[in-house]
């Protein structure tokens, strides 16, 4: 098969494309697994965009995609070397939902190529490359945004009004749990896993610091090798603290002190549990607990934020924001909520929307929710919480010098 592009399907599949309106964006998505296929459906949703092309290392995503994609008339081309879709002039905007160590490398070239970046999170693997982007945002006019999508929950942005305007009084702290059982026995695919169909795992380590000869424990587990991804902290950590962020104002931290549990799983160097604590400029404190090899006992209590304030206490979960306030005595009245909301289908409820909110920022309607600017910080947090771990010290931010220390 040829490395370059494809463009497949039947002709009648293609013919029955719609015309295409006014405001139309085409956009190319790299990388479709599981994320990458819920961006698409959502994408799908969308009247005015139509997905130009699809690039994926390993070709049974990538047909399926495709194939997705063409039954409702894109015409969609196929490319293995994500460079190829990069510089494919047809295309308005790049969608990125690889694993997080390309994450840099491809939004970098596609904001030099002139495209509109949407990348998920964690927004890069390292704190230098998350400064490059900081100062590439700012070069380049183009939009980025990246899928802290939480900023465009409606229970995320009803709560932030609610905190920032003062229902609950100043914030003091926050505190978190999340978990997941990815890495239990059972949950984990290890050893002797066949891919039915090829895999190109040469250009899948494009942008790894270096190639490895071919993998497939790495393909799928990369979250919990530190050279492709942050393990459980980054994994777990970065969308809660950047719900945390948007909830409360905070952005980069002070201090960022953490301890954790390497991961019982021979090969895996990142951690399967982690405790941090976070500090912030003028004193507010976060803490985080996340554990990657958890049992679930709930399925809407597998994370779960409060917010201390002055003169209240908020909850969030992914589906639902409750807040007490303070009686006029003084006392807590916990036992009925000031204020509530739940949405059950919130996650892809907030997916949705945040894909519409790209768009309507690459056609200049509005302002993108999640820039680099606003969402860094929450990346920032996970990595240097595995610095801390890693050196067993505090991780600080110098925010003159734009850098991380470690003392």
């Amino acid at each position: 098969m040829n490395r370059r592009a494809f463009l497949a399907g039947s002709v009648g599949a293609l013919a029955a494309a719609p015309p295409p309106p006014s405001d139309q964006i085409v956009v190319g998505v790299v990388g479709a697994g599981f994320r990458g296929m819920q961006l698409i459906h959502a994408c799908l949703d969308q009247p005015s965009i139509r997905i130009g092309a699809v690039c994926e290392t390993y070709e049974p995503r990538m047909f399926g995609a495709g194939a997705i994609t063409r039954a409702r008339g894109h015409k969609t081309r196929y490319y293995r070397i994500y460079q190829d879709l990069v510089e494919d002039r047809d295309l308005d905007a790049v969608i990125v939902a690889t694993p997080d160590f390309s994450h840099h490398t491809i939004t970098m070239e596609a904001l030099k190529a002139g495209k509109h970046v949407y990348v998920e999170q964690p927004l890069c693997l390292s704190w230098q490359q998350g400064v490059e982007l900081l100062n590439a945002e700012r070069e380049f006019s183009r939009v980025v945004q990246v899928g802290s999508q939480r900023r465009s929950s409606p229970i995320y942005i009803e709560a932030a009004r609610r905190i920032s305007a003062g229902a609950l009084g100043r914030v003091q702290m926050g505190r978190s749990y999340c978990v997941s059982n990815s890495l239990r026995p059972g949950v984990l695919k290890r050893g002797g896993v066949k891919l039915p169909e090829p895999l190109n795992f040469f250009d899948w380590q494009a942008g790894a610091a270096e190639r490895v000869p071919f993998s497939v424990d790495r393909f799928l587990n990369w979250r919990y090798y530190s050279e492709y991804g942050g393990g459980a902290v980054a994994d777990l950590g970065c969308r809660v603290i950047d719900g945390i962020h948007m909830l409360t104002g905070a952005n980069f931290p002070a201090t960022v002190k953490a301890s954790g549990i390497p991961a019982s799983a021979e090969g895996f160097d990142t951690v399967e549990r982690a405790a941090i604590t976070v500090e912030y400029p003028g004193g507010q404190l976060v803490t985080l607990s996340l554990n990657a090899g958890a049992t679930i006992y709930r399925e809407d209590r597998w994370e779960l934020t409060s917010i201390d304030c002055e003169a209240g206490r908020a909850e969030i979960t992914p589906r639902e924001y409750t807040d007490w306030k303070m009686s006029t005595s003084g006392k807590a009245g916990l036992t009925v909520p000031s204020w509530q909301r739940r949405i059950a289908n919130a996650s892809d409820v907030a997916t949705r929307a945040h894909i519409a909110n790209f768009l309507n920022a690459v056609r200049g309607k509005e302002s993108a929710h999640a820039p680099v600017s606003a969402a860094f910080g929450g990346t920032l947090v996970c990595q240097m919480a595995n610095l801390s771990i890693r050196t067993g010290r505090t991780a600080h931010w110098n925010s003159t010098d734009q850098r991380v220390e470690i003392s």
